[in-house]
């Protein structure tokens, strides 16, 4: 008896996906912006990198670099002077 309950609720599940996909609307077909021809591909503007210490706020990996290289600097500077006579 269980297992005919659990088989219900699955059957009931699949009717209802399958009826809510059939009624969905289907997408617009996509158009073609800009012909151009099938051999030719567009090439990409070339990557240049941010100016050191102006990353976006949203990559943190980058100003956490960026951060750990100006630490690294700044102590270095900060041991020669002390080493300089």
């Amino acid at each position: 008896m269980r297992g005919f309950l659990i088989f219900l609720i699955v059957a009931g599940l699949a009717y209802v996906f399958l009826r809510q996909k059939q009624n969905e609307t289907p997408p617009a077909t996509a158009q073609p912006i800009a012909t151009q021809s099938v051999g030719a591909k567009p090439t990409p503007a070339p990557l240049t990198p941010a100016p050191r210490g102006q990353t976006s706020k949203y990559n943190y990996m980058k100003r956490a670099l960026d951060r750990a290289r100006d630490v690294t600097e700044q102590s270095r500077a900060r041991t020669q002077e002390s080493q300089d006579p």
